[in-house]
């Protein structure tokens, strides 16, 4: 009795070091994938962090490593620099890029509503762009993605950068707060989710950006036309992850936003500011009706015209594009139909 003890011990023993002997050669089988955030947040890209969550990059071989760049610009320079595979930057820093001769493809849209919003705190009695004038606008930093699409508005507006002053406050920091309490500046422009963790402190925003500039599109996966050539596969295999993390949360919009707080806690932990960025990202990521029969990542060809066109006002010192970029080359849709081939039903009920 003894001996079958041992017997099926050393048996249950080996059995469990074979498993753990397969799942760790098949970890190891994996390829590594870093790709570049922004910024740092788990409730604004979470279909990302869900679809590692739930194991869909590993399914396409690969081991994806996440990481904040600090900003649009810089995780482009990753990308350019090799150090990254792909980032998530906004268009105004890729179209900067392309048009500065880099040769960087957009290969999937993520975010179809424009990230960046300016607006003015309700006492300042600012209602449209015009009455910026001899005012100051607070904005994250001057190289953030917003500060192009500021000087473009004023420019449109007629305003030269004597008459508005730019001004960097932080990105919807208790130091943004107090810039605008203080009146150092009367209005701000960054991204949607800074303007709600502002207005949960209790300060009443009106926007103030036009609604064309409100149309165009936000954050979007980018490469290297080198890597794109050299290894579609690799590509192709991430993006069909993203595409599913996209469904399933779309499908789940309650259980994915209990695994996003599960992932990082402490960015949820103030439910006032967690709940309404919550619904900006929601919002951000849906098509707008023209895509709605669309695979998902399909570009939004009218309002990245539009964008161009925008960005193309004004002078290069005042973050305006230098030359034109042709939309037609540097936006590949070629891995879309491809990144959305997998059985939406089985990841919509996914575990």
């Amino acid at each position: 009795m003894l001996h079958t003890l041992r017997a099926v011990s050393i048996t249950a023993a080996a059995s469990a070091a074979l498993a753990l002997s397969v799942s760790f050669a098949a970890a190891q089988d994996l390829e590594t994938f870093t790709f570049m955030f922004p910024v740092e947040s788990v409730n604004q890209f979470h279909p990302f962090y869900i679809a590692d969550e739930l194991g869909f990059f590993a399914e396409e071989g690969l081991e994806v490593s996440f990481q904040d760049a600090g900003g649009s610009s810089a995780a482009i320079q990753q990308v350019i620099a090799g150090n990254a595979d792909a980032a998530l930057p906004a268009p105004s820093a890729f179209l900067n890029a392309v048009a500065q001769g880099f040769d960087l493809k957009w290969v999937y849209s993520y975010q179809y509503a424009n990230i960046f919003t300016l607006a003015a705190t309700a006492e300042s009695g600012i209602s449209t762009i015009q009455d910026l004038k001899g005012r100051s606008v607070g904005v994250s930093d001057l190289s953030g993605g917003e500060v192009p699409l500021v000087r473009a508005v004023l420019e449109e507006a007629g305003l030269t950068s004597e008459e508005v002053s730019l001004i960097p406050v932080g990105d919807g920091s208790a130091l943004t707060v107090q810039a605008l309490e203080s009146g150092q500046v009367d209005a701000y422009s960054s991204s949607l989710f800074d303007i709600a963790a502002i207005q949960s402190r209790g300060i009443d925003m009106v926007t103030i950006l036009p609604q064309e500039a409100q149309d165009f599109p936000a954050n979007g996966v980018v490469v290297s036309a080198e890597l794109l050539a050299s290894d579609p596969d690799k590509i192709e295999g991430f993006l069909r992850a993203v595409a599913k993390g996209v469904v399933y949360a779309a499908a789940n919009d309650e259980r994915a936003f209990a695994m996003a707080k599960e992932i990082r806690p402490e960015e949820f932990e103030d439910e006032a500011i967690a709940a309404p960025n919550w619904e900006v990202a929601r919002r951000l990521k849906t098509p707008p009706a023209a895509l709605a029969e669309e695979p998902f990542g399909t570009h939004y060809l009218e309002g990245f015209q539009a964008y161009h066109d925008f960005l193309r006002q004004g002078t290069e010192e005042e973050g305006a594009l230098p030359t034109d970029v042709d939309l037609s080359v540097a936006l590949d849709s070629s891995l879309i139909e491809a990144a959305n081939e997998f059985d939406r039903a089985a990841v919509e009920a996914a575990q």
